[in-house]
Formats: C-alpha cells, sequence, structure tokens
C-alpha cells in the first residue's frame, strides 16, 4: 500500500474544475472552472491565487509563446492577457451548430492546438 498523501492546497470552490496545467515560468498551476466561467492561477510559493471570470463556459487555458494565454470559452478561442483581464476573440468554430462548444484543449510537443468540442441539449 503507497503512503501518498493527498491534500487541498487551493480552495477555489469550484463547480466544475479541470485542465490543470503548471506553468513552469510563472511556476504556477492554472486550472479552469468550466460552469464557474473561471480560469485560476494559484502560485504555490506564496499561496498566492488568482482568478478571471469569463462570459462562457471556460473549458481550457494554455499559456502563448508570445505572453498571455489562449482560452476556450463556449465556441470561441480567445486570448487571454492577465494583467489587464482582456480577452479578444480570435476564432469561432460550429458557427452553424449553436449547442455546439469547446470541452477540452492542450498544446501538442511542437507547439499546436487541439481541441475538441462537443453537443450541450438545448
Amino acid at each position: 500500500m503507497s503512503s501518498v498523501k493527498v491534500e487541498c492546497v487551493i480552495k477555489a470552490g469550484a463547480l466544475i474544475g479541470e485542465g490543470p496545467l503548471w506553468e513552469e515560468s510563472q511556476q504556477t498551476l492554472m486550472f479552469v472552472d468550466i460552469a464557474g466561467q473561471k480560469i485560476h492561477r494559484w502560485r504555490p510559493t506564496t499561496n498566492q491565487s488568482e482568478s478571471v471570470e469569463t462570459e462562457d463556459f471556460v473549458s481550457f487555458v494554455v499559456p502563448r509563446v508570445s505572453g498571455g494565454y489562449l482560452a476556450g470559452m463556449g465556441r470561441s478561442i480567445v486570448a487571454v492577457e492577465w494583467s489587464t483581464q482582456m480577452m479578444t476573440s480570435l476564432v469561432e468554430l460550429d458557427e452553424d451548430k449553436p449547442n455546439n462548444r469547446l470541452n477540452d484543449g492542450k498544446v501538442d510537443p511542437r507547439g499546436r492546438l487541439l481541441a475538441g468540442g462537443c453537443t450541450c441539449p438545448s
């Protein structure tokens, strides 16, 4: 039997917390609260946590090489500038399918964003 100890390190109160991402350059753990419509960031060295509210279900967050982040919100991929909390829509997917939304996304070793979607009941 393993002696691994599991403990909660941040009490974010997430409704549906998913997509943990360790951002090495910033030494932060990021994750999204899909239904709570928030992107969270936690710095373990200071125990500081921050969040940005989004305008729709948020399904993933990944860092951009140019700075800031990309996030999947609803049917859109948006650029997120953390310091200003500014979000800019870059592309909207499945415009002809209003019940679809992005569900998950990650960056592959070549730096390409791979994202998947789902259909939500109306």
